[in-house]
């Protein structure tokens, strides 16, 4: 369960960056809370990421797409995938590797995993318009883009 304070933080942080309309919390104080979130890639594909808070933020929240999505070739991508950086999927939804275990620290803010989403999903549309996969156009991206961590 997400304490009030930390809730009441994210949330700010949140409404800082992405507006209010794009994002909300539900049942915040249960056993299963979570974020919806509504990102718009930049070529207008519209796509509702769907953050599992259980646990967090000791634990990495699971991000899902709220639908399942399809490379390029119409394969689903529905299961653990370093080629498309996915996990298992989960009611019909494609989940986003976002953080690795060891990397997650509970000060790793919502608003840092949304922006890995995002970036996911420009590269997604990316992978559809190239065909190359997600990895190499990650891997190619990290190579000529400064790291300076989370």
């Amino acid at each position: 369960m997400i304490s009030q304070d930390r809730y009441q933080a994210e949330d700010a942080i949140l409404s800082h960056y992405i507006p209010r309309t794009s994002f909300r919390f539900e049942n915040i104080y249960s056993n299963h809370p979570v974020l919806k979130i509504t990102y718009v890639t930049r070529n207008r594909a519209s796509y509702v990421l769907y953050f599992d808070l259980a646990g967090f933020p000791n634990n990495k929240p699971k991000v899902y797409v709220m639908k399942m999505m399809y490379d390029k070739n119409g394969h689903p991508m529905d299961s653990i995938s370093a080629t498309n950086h996915t996990l298992q999927s989960w009611n019909g939804w494609t989940q986003l590797c976002h953080y690795s275990d060891e990397h997650w620290r509970p000060n790793i803010t919502l608003m840092h995993v949304y922006i890995k989403c995002a970036a996911w999903l420009e590269i997604y549309q990316a992978h559809l318009r190239t065909g190359y996969n997600i990895g190499a156009i990650l891997a190619h991206q990290q190579s000529h883009v400064p790291y300076y961590g989370a």
